[in-house]
């Protein structure tokens, strides 16, 4: 009898079903893929139930409290779980760092929120695209300095760090008007006027410098575009989908929010900004942020020895990790071929050395198990009552061919 390949048959229509496909370098997971939303609040596991190991987790606890780090807090997520939740000491660095209710300043991890609003503008119709020119934003300003390189530079060299605009916060401390952050500050004409007014220093799209002024455009260009104030915007648009709450926020004197810093948040709903970009854009069977901007905007676009930079987020290409960084050790890591979000905020001084870059590769990436980084595979109810209809017939088949024999 032809048993053998009657029953490869039928089992060759039993398909797994596959919760993750890979798309650039991203695994692209949909709402569909995951059991809860945390927009209420997160649901906590072991990790061992999310394949990591406890010992290495607490290794880097043990770490942090045998070397003093200033960490105030770690959180690390997988499979949209929490699996460790620690603030080993949320007393020192705080009047660096800590805010109101529990939120703390995220320094320039604010910039990474900047670039997720300019995609949600460009997502509604706002903002036609990436190319369009910096000054076509600010029809009603008279600005100075106005020559061919600044009338080419576009809102993806803002994005990128690459406007070719010079930018100096390192000089002279933050209260100090030879610090150009000083002016976003303090500048009676606001931030955007002194940003824009400023001279060329390259061609745009040249060079990589590093420019607080740019993401404060991006803020003046949310504003000037949607006809609300970034933080109506942002919390339209993005904190109340996800249930971001409280959350905190300072603008300069002609009332535009600080794009390159001072958005106060919970450490949790930090969390929650990283899940939304590892679920590609997704929260809840709402595409709150278009997948595609997602991709673009944390593909690596200038690169540098062991990390990148993208459109406000930084990258470790190696490593398939993109994050948001901000002064004195505040950071929002994603790793999606891990499906694993991790915060850390602390309150490092200037002299103290930032170890949680190296904490997210030595210990927390090293904790995952040796397992694919999906979810266990569990069969749909129809594969087994398929997979029981086959067992049952081989056992009848067998039986009959016993006797006939």
């Amino acid at each position: 009898m032809a048993l053998v390949p009657i029953l490869l048959l039928l089992l060759s229509t039993i398909t797994a079903p596959s919760i993750a496909s890979e798309s650039s370098s991203f695994v692209e997971f949909s709402s569909a893929t995951r059991d809860y939303w945390p927009t209420e609040g997160w649901m906590n596991s072991t990790p061992e139930e999310q394949g990591m190991n406890s010992n290495k987790l607490q290794e880097m606890i043990d770490h942090i409290a045998d070397e003093d780090l200033d960490v105030h807090s770690v959180i690390v997520i997988r499979h949209g779980y929490v699996v460790l939740e620690e603030y080993p000491d949320p007393y020192q660095g705080i009047s660096r760092t800590q805010s109101f209710n529990g939120t703390h300043f995220l320094y320039s991890a604010t910039k990474s929120f900047l670039s997720c609003l300019i995609g949600m503008a460009i997502d509604k119709g706002y903002i036609d695209n990436t190319s369009q020119t910096m000054l076509s934003f600010f029809p009603n300003h008279t600005i100075a300095n106005i020559d061919e390189r600044k009338e080419r530079v576009t809102l993806r060299d803002l994005l990128t760090m690459r406007s070719g605009l010079p930018w100096d916060e390192q000089s002279a401390p933050f209260n100090s008007p030879d610090n150009d952050v000083y002016h976003l500050n303090y500048n009676s004409s606001g931030g955007v006027q002194y940003v824009l007014d400023m001279p060329m220093e390259h061609e745009p799209d040249e060079v990589f410098h590093y420019n607080t002024g740019a993401s404060h455009l991006l803020s003046g260009i949310v504003q000037e575009t949607t006809e609300m104030s970034t933080l109506d915007f942002a919390a339209e648009h993005l904190f109340s989908p996800l249930g971001i709450n409280p959350y905190y926020w300072y603008f300069d004197r002609m009332g535009v929010y600080f794009g390159g810093y001072d958005l106060q948040i919970q450490p949790l709903d930090m969390a929650k900004f990283g899940y939304l970009f590892l679920n590609n854009g997704t929260w809840d069977g709402e595409q709150v942020v278009s997948s595609e901007w997602v991709n673009e905007s944390t593909t690596t676009v200038s690169p540098f020895y062991g990390r990148g930079y993208a459109y406000q987020w930084w990258t470790m290409s190696d490593i398939g990790v993109f994050y948001a960084a901000g002064m004195y050790g505040q950071y929002i890591f994603v790793s999606p071929e891990d499906d694993i979000v991790a915060v850390f905020t602390s309150g490092y001084g200037f002299s103290d050395a930032d170890e949680n870059p190296s904490m997210l590769r030595n210990y927390i990436l090293d904790a995952v198990a040796d397992e694919p980084s999906e979810t266990p595979f569990i069969l749909d109810p129809t594969v087994m009552v398929i997979t029981a209809v086959v067992s049952i017939a081989v056992i009848v088949i067998l039986i009959a061919f016993r006797r006939i024999r």
